[in-house]
């Protein structure tokens, strides 16, 4: 029969005991409370393990203390403070679908008032079982306390006591390593913090986390006002005078802007033959958008983005600086940062709503946090969509179903409104479900390459129907429509099983053309223009803010950009990639090699001086990517603040409360739905999504028409 006396007569049963059932609780609140996406045997053998490997480690720092009630209030200490890391995110994670960050524990982010007013609201009756080791050890405590005094004497070896550490410190080490072999630099580009709490842990997680925090601080810490100084002096010798031709050629219209996941130029006019030698366009619609009179489009548009993605796109392109070298600077300095970004900038300036969509989790690259120092209004991740069952692949809701269910958004928004889309299924490794196969696939040796062409279609697809309801609502004329591609879809690696299907031979394939393979489509989309063109001018992310902006009729010559307009007619065709590669119209400057247009390495036939001269085009270009490294590491933005946004501030709600603040300011204002008298545009946008006819009732029918004729048809039913 159990004894209490037995268990505790040596601290090393105690201590197994404690670590055990905190392992216990802790992988059950994996599986019960937070949505970490494991798949494979190797991520659930993770996730099991994972508890144990650090829980071992921090446990074991009772056993080095030999006083015996010393070393046993330790342990109860070490627990009781794993415990209520375990339980508070448990429940923040039940109100915001994310893990509590240094930040927001020091109150740095507004949503740490809201939790604790929510606590018992979030409470569960279940939530028991995670103090169920706690209310053990009192009662041992207070049952037998003479056996701690009497019993609880022999101090550890210290072997054992090694021993511990070094097994907790091994599984640890093991764990990392199948983390990275599973999911390859896990640490470095960190994009979701389930990710982290996934493969290693929250304990884990928490650790790293106020590491990467004091660190940032740190760099924070250290800077002043003077470290601006050059970087302004640069920016205002980068800026570039807009052209009279396209300045304010789009004023006063609704932004939309679409981030076309993964799609690099080639896709472009690109045509992919079926087994009966027919040829099929991959993007026939996205190819229409790109010649149209009503398109300022760009051929020679490079992707500048690093480990970050599509965050560091978007950072690119909303506020016209680099993401960082190394990791996601949306994960690493988004909910501390000051940012100068389109929404705030557009609402400051011109009045504009801002609102992002999105079908995946907010907390994925941080975007919650940094959508809100961005200054949007509105953020519309998965919390408001239906992503249950096959409306959603691996990275979120499919992009048909995405724009769809954005509508019943879209039309309460005041307008002018900035929107931004953030499209994943032509998303790595490409997958597509049966129902939604049509496409012809690509006949390479790569099966993901095959695929890659499938998924592009179904984009171009959902982005057709969208621009039909857009015509179909009244936004379409009112609106510019910005298309881009955020990054490569093809990597590196794959490129040359690629090279026939772009016409080069395998072969021959080498640097140029893997730095060639970086374009990716810019349309700038302005119904009625009919001046458009497909411009030459050699560009990248960065140029993309400055460009909309004076198509808005918004100068930008006090933001400290680093991007120029692409339709000056000053433009400097020179375009620095995140890797310090450089790319410019007559020469790619890749590491020491320099190669012509025609894919030549050409670096031995120019003398030393004419090589020094090249070699200061390529550094100059890079001293962009280094002004935009501290202004992001340091902050550097809070000590600069142009006069048309001085006055802006975050908003104060968080975003799973925004519905009734979105209510409240689209009643008798200029949204869609005002203009409509209250009827839903929902009826207006048609698909051909499978999952919507395997949905559709009469019941789901009756709710999308008009409220007057409603009464008539239920009558019929």
């Amino acid at each position: 029969m159990f004894k209490i006396k037995q268990l505790i007569n040596k601290r090393n049963a105690l201590f197994g005991l404690v670590s055990v059932l905190f392992w216990i609780k802790t992988y059950l609140a994996y599986w019960i409370e937070f949505d970490l996406g494991v798949t494979g045997i190797i991520q659930h053998f993770l996730l099991f393990i994972n508890p144990l490997a650090i829980t071992l480690v921090l446990f074991s720092l009772s056993l080095y203390f030999k006083k015996p009630k010393t070393s046993c209030f330790v342990l109860f200490g070490l627990l009781l403070a794993a415990t209520l890391l375990l339980y508070t995110n448990i429940l923040y994670y039940r109100e915001f679908s994310d893990f509590l960050t240094t930040n927001i524990l020091v109150g740095s982010n507004n949503v740490s008032t809201g939790l604790v007013a929510s606590t018992f609201a979030m409470m569960r009756p279940w939530d028991l079982i995670y103090w169920f080791d706690i209310a053990l050890l009192i009662f041992i405590y207070l049952r037998r306390r003479d056996l701690f005094a009497n019993y609880y004497r022999k101090p550890a070896k210290k072997r054992d006591i090694f021993a511990v550490t070094a097994l907790g410190l091994s599984l640890f080490v093991g764990n990392l390593t199948l983390a990275e072999i599973d999911r390859p630099q896990l640490l470095t580009r960190t994009f979701d913090r389930n990710y982290i709490v996934k493969y290693l842990g929250l304990n884990f997680f928490a650790g790293y986390d106020l590491f990467q925090t004091a660190q940032n601080s740190q760099i924070r810490a250290s800077a002043d006002e003077t470290q601006l100084n050059d970087i302004i002096d640069f920016s205002r010798e980068n800026y570039r005078e807009p052209d009279e031709e396209y300045f304010g050629a789009a004023e006063g219209r609704n932004v939309i802007v679409i981030a076309l996941e993964s799609v690099q130029q080639f896709l472009i006019d690109s045509e992919l033959e079926d087994e009966n030698g027919v040829k099929h366009e991959v993007m026939p619609f996205v190819n229409s958008l790109y010649h149209s009179n009503d398109s300022y489009s760009f051929n020679n548009f490079f992707h500048q983005t690093g480990q970050g993605k599509s965050s560091d796109a978007e950072v690119l392109g909303e506020t016209s600086l680099y993401g960082l070298p190394e990791g996601s600077a949306f994960q690493t300095l988004g909910s501390t940062n000051t940012f100068h970004a389109a929404p705030a900038i557009l609402g400051e300036k011109a009045g504009y709503t801002s609102a992002a969509f999105h079908g995946n989790v907010g907390s994925f690259w941080n975007r919650t946090d940094t959508y809100r120092n961005f200054g949007y209004d509105y953020f519309f991740d998965s919390a408001f969509y239906n992503v249950s069952g096959d409306r959603s692949l691996e990275y979120g809701l499919k992009d048909k179903l995405f724009f769809k269910d954005s509508v019943k958004y879209i039309e309460q928004l005041p307008q002018p409104f900035y929107t931004k889309f953030v499209t994943v299924t032509n998303h790595f490794p490409y997958p597509l479900d049966e129902k939604n196969q049509g496409f012809p696939e690509a006949q390479t040796s790569d099966e993901t390459i095959n695929q890659y062409f499938a998924t592009a279609n179904y984009l171009d697809q959902a982005v057709e129907e969208f621009f039909n309801y857009l015509k179909a609502s009244g936004l379409y004329e009112d609106s510019i429509i910005m298309l881009y591609g955020d990054h490569y879809g093809i990597s590196n690696m794959r490129n040359p099983r690629l090279a026939e299907l772009v016409g080069k031979e395998r072969e021959e394939w080498n640097d140029f053309d893997d730095a060639q393979m970086q374009r990716v489509p810019l349309i700038m989309h302005v119904p009625g223009v009919d001046n458009g063109e497909v411009f030459e001018t050699y560009s990248g992310q960065v140029d993309m803010l400055p460009t909309l902006m004076h198509l808005l009729g918004i100068e930008t010559d006090e933001f400290l950009f680093m991007g120029q307009d692409l339709l000056s007619g000053e433009h400097d065709n020179t375009v620095p990639l995140r890797n310090g590669r450089v790319m410019t119209e007559d020469y790619a400057f890749l590491g020491q090699s320099i190669y012509d247009q025609e894919g030549n390495d050409i670096t031995e036939e120019f003398t030393e001086a004419e090589l020094k001269d090249l070699y200061k085009t390529r550094d100059d270009a890079r001293e962009e990517l280094t002004h935009s490294d501290n202004v992001m590491a340091m902050d550097l933005l809070r000590f600069y603040s142009p006069s048309s946004i001085q006055g802006f501030e975050p908003n104060d709600y968080i975003y799973t409360d925004q519905l009734d603040y979105l209510e409240s300011r689209s009643e008798n204002s200029s949204s869609l739905l005002s203009e409509r008298e209250g009827h839903s545009s929902e009826l207006l946008y048609e698909s051909d999504a499978p999952e919507l006819i395997d949905e559709m009732n009469f019941s789901d029918f009756i709710q999308t028409l008009d409220p007057d004729i409603k009464p008539n048809i239920e009558k019929l039913n």
